[in-house]
């Protein structure tokens, strides 16, 4: 990885997230994302998005690696790390079939 790309560096803001293609690298992520964020930060981990296996694990920082490696997680992987995970529970409601107006 470029040195200005580096995990270490992108995590100092402590913002939300998105990286991909590192199932396999879980315990070096996390590692390289500890040295910023509380061992507690909010993780999901999201296997085959928007496919119909789709399957989201949540839990924290300190855990990512676990749960990659329990649950055999390998390409598709995608992991979100920052606060924004634990500010919502469920699904979106953007698009719920029930709302028939234009706006929310």
């Amino acid at each position: 990885m470029p040195e200005k790309e580096k995990l270490s560096l992108l995590a100092r803001s402590q913002s939300t997230m998105c990286i991909f293609l590192s199932a396999g690298i879980a315990e070096h992520v996390q590692q390289e994302l500890l040295e910023h964020y509380p061992p507690d930060t909010p993780v999901a981990v999201c296997y085959r998005l928007t496919w119909k296996d789709e399957r989201i694990y949540r839990g924290e920082l300190k855990d990512l690696a676990k749960i990659v490696k329990e649950n055999k997680l390998t390409l598709t992987t995608m992991m979100v790390v920052g606060e924004a995970i634990g500010n919502r529970q469920g699904l979106s409601r953007l698009y719920a079939p029930e709302f028939s107006h234009l706006f929310r």
